[in-house]
C-alpha cells in the first residue's frame, strides 16, 4: 500500500536527483540500502549524450561540482530514504532492506523493494550485484 506520505517522499527524491545531476538525462538507477547500524546508496544516471552511465559516486570529480553544494544534497537523498523506511513501519508494512529506485526523464518512477538479510556481504559485493542485475540489463535495453 503506497500512502500519501510515500508519494510525497517519491517526488522528493526525484526533485533531488534532478538537482544533482549536471547534464541532461535519460534514466536513473538508484540503490538504497537500510539497516539497522548501515545505509548505502548510490545511483547512476544515463546521460542523454552517450550511452555509457555516470555514477553518483564519480559525479563530482567528474563534473568538478561544489562538495558544499553537491554534499546538502546527498545527504537530502539519505534522510528522504530513511524517511521512507520510517513510513513503512509506521503503517506496519514489511521492512525493507534495499530499494532499487527508477527515475526516467519524462518523471515515471519505480520503486523495488527487496527484504533478504544482506548484512553478511561485503558493500563491493553487493553493489556488483546490483549493478549485474540492473545496470547491466537497463544497458542491454538502449
Amino acid at each position: 500500500m503506497v500512502t500519501k506520505g510515500m508519494e510525497q517522499i517519491y517526488q522528493e527524491v526525484a526533485d533531488i536527483l534532478v538537482k544533482m545531476i549536471p547534464e541532461s538525462w535519460r534514466d536513473i538507477l538508484l540503490y538504497a540500502e537500510m539497516g539497522e547500524r548501515y545505509r548505502e546508496l548510490f545511483f547512476y544516471y544515463f546521460p542523454d549524450i552517450r550511452s555509457t552511465p555516470v555514477s553518483s559516486l564519480e559525479m563530482a570529480d567528474l563534473f568538478e561540482l561544489d562538495e558544499q553544494l553537491f554534499e546538502p544534497l546527498e545527504d537530502q537523498l539519505y534522510d528522504a530514504f530513511l524517511r521512507l523506511h520510517q513510513e513503512f513501519i509506521l503503517n506496519g508494512q514489511e521492512i525493507w532492506t534495499t530499494v532499487t529506485f527508477r527515475l526516467n526523464h519524462e518523471g515515471k518512477m519505480k520503486a523495488k523493494f527487496d527484504y533478504d538479510d544482506l548484512s553478511s556481504i561485503s558493500s563491493a559485493e553487493k553493489q556488483t550485484r546490483w549493478e549485474m542485475e540492473y545496470l547491466d540489463s537497463q544497458l542491454q535495453e538502449l
